[in-house]
């Protein structure tokens, strides 16, 4: 099992923060118009959780899958 960031589309602003804060993992898509989560093996904890902290509509939160 591993952890992964999601970002619940239907609840994002898309403010942006989580960008600022983690720009490795945070993405706003200029074609989709939608916010994005890099794809990575693993994700900066600590810089993720700042973004979850951080999110003014609280749309950012860990979902555990299965490798």
């Amino acid at each position: 099992m591993r952890r992964i960031p999601v970002i619940d589309l239907g609840r994002c602003s898309e403010c942006r923060g989580c960008v600022e804060i983690a720009p490795e993992v945070f993405r706003f898509n200029d074609q989709t118009g939608l916010m994005e989560v890099a794809d990575l093996p693993e994700y900066p904890e600590q810089r993720v959780a700042e973004a979850i902290r951080d999110c003014p509509e609280d749309c950012i939160f860990w979902e555990e899958i299965e490798d």
